[in-house]
């Protein structure tokens, strides 16, 4: 057993240290895009369900943009059972560069957030596209940076995310998203597009088109940010890029119990299925660290310590830890560092179980 575990340890290490170093090789050489005076026409696009509670922060962060090209804003309720709908309405009453869209019947076509986006894309001629989630908040400045990093080439911009409060659970989960993020942005610096968030993502619509839109997805089977940045990336002559300027990062709201952690990670983890076929790459990355945290926990479990096995977890805590370091300092976030050991103690349980629980069952968005 022991040298079963000792191989897979191997197994795992080699191909995930191999992808770690490379993302630290692309996070040093990240800097900010030098700010661009276009003013393309732009619309946000927002998909709420039950979200009453964050919309009125929201619409008030929009409200503010002081971006001085063309741009309008348009949030589509998918069937809230709450009072999601008479506060969109209302302020679209209010504020006529707001569109509000109520969608009363589930689509049969594609999953509910993939809808509501495609309803509001379907709502505007707008050459940009801004997305967002209703529980972000935002800066005055935010459309105007997201908007500058876009040139000729750049067809999707991912903009950085952080979890806002100051608690140990969201600190936890404000480092944990940063790993997802800093993994997906040092890898961009290599012009490989894996993924990014839907809370901050930018496309050009001739793009979205081009991609077929959101049916392009036929089995519906991963998340529409996934979708977006593995597609829309990978055209000829496209790239996608991350935006390193501050003014263009959004916070959003932590999970406000592990039930609700679960579940959301859970959700993420599910655009994993069939990722063999459509990014061996980035499905050898995610398999790796699968195996990597797998073996370690085994070999917990065995109650047995072996040289090889201290070594690996000895360069698995200098190269994560370095790899957050830098995603810390350039997000401005260093104190979120002193969550780091109890990070790094539950990845070999976080790992499989989320791998796992993302290829079992159906997973909806909301």
């Amino acid at each position: 057993m022991l040298l079963f575990i000792g191989f897979l340890l191997i197994l795992g290490a080699i191909p995930y240290f191999t992808f770690v170093v490379i993302m630290i090789l692309g996070l040093r050489k990240a800097r900010p895009t030098t700010p661009s005076n276009n003013l393309p026409r732009v619309a946000v696009i927002v998909a709420a369900r039950d979200e009453a509670h964050n919309l009125p922060d929201l619409l008030d962060d929009l409200l503010a943009q002081k971006y001085e090209g063309e741009h309008s804003f348009i949030i589509a309720d998918d069937r809230s059972l709450d009072d999601t709908w008479s506060i969109i309405h209302k302020f679209s009453k209010a504020h006529p560069q707001f569109t509000a869209i109520r969608i009363v019947e589930e689509s049969s076509e594609m999953t509910g957030k993939k809808n509501a986006l495609t309803q509001c894309i379907k709502n505007t001629t707008a050459s940009i596209l801004i997305e967002t989630d209703a529980d972000c908040r935002m800066g005055p400045d935010w459309i105007s940076s997201i908007v500058s990093e876009f040139d000729e080439d750049t067809g999707i911009v991912v903009g950085f995310s952080s979890v806002r409060d100051r608690s140990i659970f969201a600190v936890y989960q404000a480092l944990d998203f940063l790993g997802i993020m800093m993994t997906n942005a040092g890898m961009m610096q290599h012009g490989k597009a894996w993924s990014g968030s839907g809370q901050n993502l930018a496309f050009k619509r001739i793009h979205f088109t081009a991609i077929g839109g959101f049916n392009g997805d036929p089995n519906q089977s991963i998340g529409d940010d996934f979708y977006l940045v593995q597609k829309i990336g990978k055209l000829r002559g496209v790239r996608a890029k991350f935006s390193w300027n501050p003014k263009s990062f959004v916070t959003t709201a932590p999970a406000d119990s592990l039930g609700a952690f679960y579940r959301q990670r859970k959700r993420w983890a599910s655009d994993s299925r069939g990722l063999h076929r459509k990014d061996p790459l980035f499905f050898v990355f995610l398999a790796s660290a699968f195996v990597l945290n797998t073996s370690i926990l085994l070999q917990l479990l065995s109650l047995q310590v072996s040289p090889l096995f201290l070594l690996i977890v000895v360069l698995k805590f200098c190269l994560e830890i370095t790899i957050l370091l830098i995603g810390l300092q350039k997000m401005n976030r260093l104190a979120d560092i002193g969550v780091f050991l109890l990070w790094f103690m539950f990845q070999p349980l976080y790992i499989p179980v989320m791998g796992i629980s993302g290829l079992i069952g159906k997973v909806p968005w909301k």
